[in-house]
């Protein structure tokens, strides 16, 4: 029995010393004693693909290569110890968290911060760190007892106490019975002495710096059994005489010697003479003598500059990480082309692997670079997570819709796609949740698009409710099933044989494996991996959870939170899937010793080092006191960042060849990010090096080459560099021969990309045959169509002539609200007339009435009872009611001032209504259109023997009349109900109408503010004046006064303003009779040329633009039109702001033009 040190600096050739004597071994005697070589449990795999490679035999029976963890396994399945039931990191955490809800009286300060996030994750790391240095709960409890005895109770002697009556409960529960990763090594312990296989065995121990006390005890009992115990440690052999402090670089390996050596000492084991590695000549740095003198110079003092020239360290910045990440891709394509490199020879290290991971994934794949990402991945994101936390969500959220797609959408339910989307657009549309999914109800819910009627069900109705109904069934059935199962439960276990019985009934295990051999079959072999491992690890989820909580008693949400942090705690991990594959990792945890060059990211400030801070249950104040007491745990913060040294100086001598250090200028984020001083240490030790730059796109220079890496990523620069030459800049010429050699293959991607050079995102007219396919001849439209065609023709091509329409969601919208006012009042209106009862006649009483009557009524009928569903819509009721309220006692104000009264309400003209279609002829082939619609009201008034009409149109919205917006085509709902009316006045009134103004009503119930107190007389009269209507009225003072009785300078609710002599005041919104025709004879001529665009293909994408107001702004077809003024295609369709004087010119002048045309 000996112990043997193989002492060197890095580079010396310490694992290739092991390799080499266990393969010299096994040359001489394939069969024998056992030679184990005992490595960090991340480094078996390169290590067993080393030794393999080592042995040129075709056989290693005697060399076995383990872990702890493998070793304690294999003891335990040998000897005996393996038949506990195993508790996980998850399963501990659970049984922690039973403790303290069962402990909190007797918890000094652990109960008032046991449910903070996190705070379970620290207990069990600290319990964690008992055991792994071998402190009892005895141990604890006399530490606490002594600080309470010397009167220093502080908060360490409360974590004390709490810690003490914890640790005792979870090793209780642990004992003779269960078996968590911890109690493994002191298992391994005591069990390995009666392990054969150890007698007359070699061991190497090889790749650790330090050692645990409980592995320390582990590795005694091996040491007492083997004939040789050889262990490599990283140190510098000049310096084993000297007397060193805690920040000599190898301070941890002198002390992990130090320890080993007394540990032999005191078991009789004979320690032979140590091997010295040559550290003057390392090995693993005969090819460059640059990273040489990096390995021995970079901690030493004063610095020693590298002389000769040298191109084997090189330092890079980049804008990002993403350019960062590039620039490495493109160098190591180019390392491997240019350089007869392997990707195997090539490893990419970085001291945080997160805000890398991804991105290296995602650039290395698309690069066709293969790669070993050294992490055990999340598994949130796949499908059957999201269907086990969708499904409870489903429970607590009583069958919300967010959780039943999220459910449907995982491809694991038993539906197919194109259903789950005709059920979703179906259940946002009519909001269905809760009850209705589970009733065993057929929907038979539609969306109605008016009030008050009924519409008649058609068998393609019937038909959709049949397919909806049946999708609804196929979708739910064990979901359905679940439900009600788990709303009757109440304990843990419960809960859990729910939960796998819906996973068995959807058949997981089965899907999970077909999508494993799809996988496969593709190629992605660690996605196949990745659904064959994910079942197991849920399973041993649901036995966690049952083991550790089986009998409590949770509420449904609860379960849900032990079971979401489960799943978050899950890690899969996974081995490389190739031999020639780039290798990335972290660089404090990461092995893979055979790298000749080596890519180190992230080289910044705060990261390399890394900033560490106290974490933990204690802080390196007490850490130390607790040391002072003879409970020595893991090292504090200060040794940690000393440890930190080491690990850059383990980075930095990992390759053989060739050493890259790099490091973003800013993070995702835009911010500034600084250099490590590990740049700035590198620059001193070699003054030759030139920093370059890793950029994100091509910039002209000869460093354009390096761009140059592969097909897929040519296509993405390229585009780019041709339209730098469409712009009349050069390019460099190799971006020609690129062009030339895409040209020659005529590859379909290449064809693609290239056809965006030349794209323009405008449309060309379409095909007059089809234009009347679309839109009929004659072409039927409604006012809110020729609107939206002057806003922009491509608008009304997408919403009229395609009829492309947004998604039906379940909520009150402007609209609706809007339909609702107009269906009040219609109603208020008709209740009126069937009562024979004139409106300036009612008194306050019967409006108020009468209006509550109509809004219950109607609230019911809105959009399948939305107004029904939640307690917010049903105070809306509540407000709906006074604005109704206060829009008839206005109306009523109206009445009772004036003398015209309704002759029409919501009166339709068009096929099928009370007035016939508005018909104007187009130029050429005999053309014409149709304008159909609804009126909300048409009044009259006579006067003499004229009859004077006028329309008003009931708005809830804000807005209001402007003149030009009728001149430019933009508004013309007003003006073309007035035309209506007066072309048909004799089906209305029996004889031609005159023009009496065209108005907007605003439904509304107005707040009215003010500075003090005022009478409700005034509030009333302010209220009346806020909802005066605007609009244009006939300028004749004798029409005024049959709207406006009581006129007395400014109307309370016409926007007009009469002087004593009978004028208008200028702020008066008024037209003569000669001007209300020049507006009819301009609303022909604009709805003449929208009817010309409609029929001649005009599709083009053009807003207009006034002053700062587009269409664009609320346009629902922005994603599809993509309209872009940085576009030189792309412009708006500009309209000049003109005042009314100039409008009136200029219909005049047209008018003109037409009489003498």
């Amino acid at each position: 029995m000996t112990l043997r040190f193989i002492l060197g600096r890095a580079g010396t050739g310490k694992t290739r010393f092991c390799l080499e004597e266990i393969v010299n071994k096994l040359k001489v005697s394939p069969e024998g004693e056992a030679l184990i070589l005992l490595v960090p449990e991340q480094a078996t795999f390169q290590t067993e693909r080393a030794l393999l490679s080592a042995s040129e035999l075709k056989g290693i029976m005697r060399a076995e290569v383990l872990s702890f963890q493998r070793l304690a396994y294999r003891v335990l399945q040998e000897v005996g110890g393996m038949a506990r039931i195993y508790i996980d990191e998850l399963g501990k955490k659970m049984i922690l968290r039973r403790f303290l809800e069962r402990r909190k009286d007797k918890l000094r300060v652990f109960h008032w911060i046991a449910r903070q996030p996190g705070f379970i994750d620290h207990l069990a790391d600290v319990l964690k760190e008992f055991k792994n240095y071998r402190i009892p709960c005895e141990k604890l409890k006399a530490a606490a007892d002594k600080l309470e005895t010397d009167a220093e109770r502080d908060i360490l002697t409360d974590k004390l106490c709490d810690l003490t009556i914890l640790y005792s409960d979870v090793q209780d529960f642990l004992a003779d019975k269960h078996l968590d990763r911890d109690n493994y090594l002191d298992l391994l312990a005591e069990k390995i002495n009666e392990w054969s296989y150890l007698e007359g065995a070699e061991v190497w121990v090889d790749g650790f710096t330090g050692f645990t006390p409980q592995e320390l005890v582990v590795l005694e009992r091996i040491m007492k059994r083997v004939n040789r115990f050889s262990i490599t440690l990283c140190l510098d052999t000049e310096d084993l005489k000297l007397e060193i402090d805690d920040s000599y670089l190898f301070y941890t390996t002198r002390d992990t010697m130090r320890k080993l050596s007394d540990t032999a000492k005191r078991i009789g084991v004979e320690e032979e003479e140590p091997v010295l590695l040559d550290s003057g000549a390392p090995y693993r740095f005969i090819e460059s003598a640059a990273i040489s003198h990096l390995e021995r110079e970079f901690f030493n003092r004063p610095v020693k500059t590298f002389k000769d020239d040298q191109d084997d360290i090189r330092v890079y910045a980049a804008s990002n990480r993403r350019a960062e990440i590039e620039g490495v891709a493109r160098e190591i394509i180019r390392l491997c082309r240019d350089e007869g490199y392997r990707f195997k020879e090539i490893s990419v290290v970085m001291r945080e692997l997160e805000p890398y991971s991804q991105l290296i994934s995602s650039i290395f794949t698309d690069n066709n670079i293969p790669h070993f990402i050294d992490e055990k991945r999340h598994i949130m994101h796949h499908p059957l997570v999201e269907l086990i936390r969708s499904a409870l969500e489903v429970v607590i959220q009583n069958w919300s819709y967010e959780p039943v797609f999220r459910y449907l959408k995982t491809d694991l339910a038993d539906v197919e796609r194109e259903q789950v989307d005709l059920l979703e657009n179906y259940v946002l549309a009519h909001g269905i949740r809760g009850a209705k999914w589970v009733d065993g109800k057929p929907w038979t819910f539609r969306r109605k698009y008016t009030l008050g009627e009924e519409e008649e069900v058609t068998s393609k109705i019937e038909k959709e409710l049949e397919e909806i109904n049946g999708a609804k069934q196929k979708a739910v059935k064990q979901l359905a099933d679940f439900y009600m199962t788990i709303k009757k439960q109440t304990r843990v276990k419960d809960y859990t044989a729910a939960l796998f019985k819906l996973l068995v009934d959807l058949k997981i295990k089965e899907k999970l494996e077909k999508w494993g051999d799809e996988a496969r079959a593709f190629g992605k072999l660690d996605l196949a991996l990745e659904h064959v491992q994910i079942w197991d690890n849920i399973i041993d989820l649901m036995e966690q959870v049952v083991e550790g909580l089986g009998d409590e008693e949770l509420t449904v949400e609860q379960y849900a939170q032990i079971i979401d942090s489960g799943l978050k705690s899950i890690k899969i991990g996974l081995v490389p899937l190739g031999l020639d594959q780039v290798f990335v990792g972290n660089l404090d945890r990461s092995r893979n010793p055979d790298v000749k060059v080596s890519f180190i990211l992230g080289v910044n400030d705060g990261v390399l080092p890394l900033r560490l801070k106290d974490c933990g249950m204690f802080t390196d104040t007490e850490r130390q006191h607790l040391k002072e007491m003879g409970i020595e745990l893991a090292p504090d913060s200060r040794r940690r960042l000393f440890d930190e040294q080491y690990h850059i100086y383990v980075a930095i001598t990992r390759a053989s060849n060739k050493l890259y250090l790099s490091y973003p200028l800013a993070d995702d984020e835009g911010k500034a990010l600084m250099p490590s001083f590990v740049i700035r240490r590198i620059k001193r030790l070699f003054p030759g090096i030139e920093e370059k730059t890793w950029g994100i796109e091509p910039d002209g220079s000869d460093r354009d080459l390096e761009y140059i890496t592969s097909p897929y990523n040519c296509l993405i620069y390229l585009p780019t560099q041709l339209r730098e030459t469409m712009e009349g800049n050069r390019i460099n010429p190799i971006w020609w021969d690129v062009y030339s050699w895409f040209i020659s293959r005529d590859t379909a991607a290449c064809q693609k990309t290239l056809q965006g050079l030349f794209y323009s995102n405008q449309e060309t007219d379409i095909p007059r045959q089809l234009t009347r396919k679309l839109f009929g001849s004659p072409v039927k439209a409604s006012v809110s169509q020729l609107e939206r065609f002057q806003r922009c023709p491509f608008s009304h091509f997408l919403s009229h002539g395609l009829r492309l329409k947004e998604r039906g969601i379940y909520r009150l919208t402007s609209p609706d609200l809007g339909q609702f006012f107009h269906a009040a009042l219609d109603m208020f209106a008709k209740k009126i007339k069937q009562e024979s009862l004139d409106w300036g006649e009612l008194t306050k009483e019967q409006c108020i009435n009468l209006a509550a009557e109509i809004v219950d009524d109607l609230a019911p009928k809105l959009q399948n009872e939305i107004l029904m569903s939640t307690s917010r819509y049903r105070y809306m009721v509540r407000k709906l009611k006074k604005t109704v309220e206060r829009a008839v006692l206005i109306l009523r104000e109206h009445s009772q001032k004036g003398s015209f009264r309704p002759v029409g309400i919501e009166l339709t003209f068009g096929k099928g209504g009370i007035l016939p279609p508005l018909v104007i002829e187009l130029d050429g082939d005999g053309d014409y259109i149709e304008l159909e619609g609804r009126i909300d009201r048409v009044d009259a008034a006579q006067l003499d023997d004229k009859v004077y009409l006028r329309v008003v149109d009931y708005k809830s919205g804000n807005d209001t009349f402007e003149l030009q917006d009728i001149y430019y085509g933009l508004s013309l709902q007003l003006l073309i109900y007035l035309e209506v009316i007066l072309t048909y006045a004799p089906f209305l009134v029996s004889c031609e109408g005159k023009p009496g103004g065209m108005l907007y009503f605003k439904v509304d119930n107005p707040i009215i503010s003010g500075s003090g107190p005022a009478s409700p007389e005034k509030i009333e009269r302010e209220i009346i004046k806020k909802l005066k209507m605007n609009g244009l009225v006939l300028a004749d003072s004798d029409v005024v006064n049959l709207m406006d009785g009581q006129i007395s300078g400014y109307s309370d609710i016409i926007p007009v303003a009469l002087k004593k002599d009978g004028g208008f005041y200028s702020g008066s919104s008024i037209a003569t009779e000669e001007q209300f025709t020049a507006l009819r004879q301009h609303l022909k001529q604009v709805i003449k040329g929208v009817g010309q665009g409609i029929l001649a293909g005009n599709v083009k994408i053009e807003p207009y633009l006034k002053g700062h107001l587009k269409p664009c702004n609320y346009c629902r077809y922005k994603a599809v039109c993509q309209f872009d003024v940085l576009l030189s295609e792309n412009t708006y369709r500009v309209l000049k702001k003109i005042n009314r004087e100039l409008i009136w010119d200029l219909l005049d002048g047209q008018r003109g033009e037409e009489e003498h045309g």
